[in-house]
């Protein structure tokens, strides 16, 4: 899997996350965040922080931006005579939404997942010449792809069949039994934290994996940082929860 290395220029603390040489992180730089909210474990830590400003995640937020496009583009060609398949709705999209739609939100997070995962993995390098490329749902279903692109389609897919950005977050962390970093989907459902991962069969609770240990999580309107954080000493940790 491959790590993700960003190069944001705002928050300390996005920046240690997210670049090739982390390094501890000053408690007075953590106190300039939103304050810790005690959190349960259902996302891989005891506590987080929150921020609504996405302006240092380029990739997601362009990402979301190139899906809008694409579905505007997609919706317009496949309408047309003579529309080239490339540039339209994959099927595969239009057959889970149509068999979808309506169903339990179990129901639709276990046969999504199924779905999903059903692609082989193929690194970014090979399909983009780029190893930090994140594909959209249409991408990923023409060209198959890597963790996070598992993850995003996931979301994307079940953001279309009517589930709550709130309730859904893509998970950037470290799987420190393999040392890797990995991308998942985590889905709350009933007050439960559910996980959807390419590397596990079935829809399981998030706190199943113990050998993951997440960076931080996003959805369309925030971001939030888990603590303790892989590239955080304990010591910020102790102090920022304590506050």
């Amino acid at each position: 899997m491959p790590h993700f290395r960003w190069k944001p220029a705002g928050l300390l603390i996005a920046a240690l996350l997210l670049a090739s040489q982390p390094g501890p992180v000053p408690a007075a730089e953590i106190a300039s965040l939103p304050a810790v909210r005690e959190a349960a474990p259902r996302m891989f830590g005891r506590h987080e922080i929150h921020s609504a400003d996405l302006t240092q995640f380029t990739r997601w937020t362009g990402l979301l931006a190139r899906w809008k496009a694409q579905r505007a583009a997609a919706a317009k060609s496949c309408s047309a005579p003579g529309a080239v398949a490339s540039s339209c709705t994959p099927p595969e999209w239009t057959g889970l939404i149509e068999r979808l739609r309506g169903l339990p939100l179990r129901r639709q997070l276990a046969a999504v997942n199924d779905a999903i995962n059903a692609h082989p993995y193929v690194s970014a390098v090979r399909n983009w010449g780029d190893p930090a490329y994140w594909e959209t749902p249409f991408e990923f279903m023409r060209e198959n792809g890597q963790c996070q692109d598992y993850a995003i389609t996931k979301f994307l897919l079940l953001r279309e069949l009517g589930v709550p950005n709130d309730r859904m977050r893509l998970v950037v962390l470290r799987d420190v039994r393999r040392q890797v970093d990995h991308a998942v989907l985590v889905v709350s459902v009933a007050g439960e934290e559910l996980l959807l991962d390419n590397l596990i069969d079935g829809v399981v609770p998030a706190a199943a994996p113990t050998n993951y240990r997440a960076y931080y999580s996003i959805n369309e309107t925030g971001w939030w940082l888990h603590l303790p954080n892989p590239l955080m000493p304990g010591g910020a940790s102790s102090q920022v929860a304590s506050r």
